[in-house]
């Protein structure tokens, strides 16, 4: 499997954030306990495409790098909100890992599963039977300093959300302060496969 290292430089040459900005990210989800840890080559610790998700999330929704743990403890707290998404959520496109997907699933385990099966996967298959799907056929945004988010794949979109009527909380029971100012990032396909790729050159 890929390095962190690895992760973090395909991340970076994917979405155009800078190296540094990437490694700082994925330092505070180390710190955060969200994020393996091992020793020195041999015994680093291999990336798994939960970890890709993790960063990949902080990348789109942390305002600042310093706050990379809180927000994917944010987005790990949030469901599919049925009103606004597609009415089978990913059951309905023909891919059968992501369809296997439970209906109160979070934005980061959707978006480890598209990563997942993106490398190895229905989507994977897919993919060989599509060139234009990099661009045209998955988008995911998220939110900075808020807790919505979208993945859209194929035909299927959902929508993700939390609660709102009481305040989120940080696995250390703090709560967490969310501002009025957001901004919307998107990244496509393009990404998704990069990763896919560093993956399955990986194994």
């Amino acid at each position: 499997m890929a390095s962190a290292s690895d992760l973090i430089q395909t991340l970076s040459d994917a979405t155009g954030v800078p190296f540094g900005t990437v490694f700082d990210i994925d330092r505070w989800l180390v710190k955060g306990n969200l994020r393996p840890v091992g020793g020195r080559r041999f015994g680093a610790a291999k990336m798994t495409p939960l970890d890709a998700a993790r960063m990949l999330t902080a990348i789109l929704a942390s305002p600042q790098s310093n706050k990379a743990a809180e927000v994917v403890q944010r987005y790990e707290q949030t469901r599919p909100d049925k009103l606004r998404s597609s009415q089978e959520l990913f059951a309905g496109i023909g891919l059968d890992d992501l369809a296997a997907l439970p209906a109160r699933h979070s934005f980061v385990g959707g978006l480890a599963a598209i990563i997942s099966s993106a490398t190895l996967g229905s989507l994977a298959d897919y993919v060989q039977k599509s060139k234009a799907i990099e661009r045209t056929s998955i988008e995911v945004s998220a939110v900075t300093n808020a807790t919505r988010a979208s993945i859209r794949v194929l035909e299927a979109n959902v929508e993700y959300t939390t609660s709102i009527d009481g305040p989120v909380r940080s696995n250390r029971g703090k709560t967490m302060v969310v501002g009025d100012l957001n901004e919307i990032r998107q990244i496509t396909g393009q990404t998704i496969l990069r990763i896919a790729r560093l993956f399955k050159e990986s194994t």
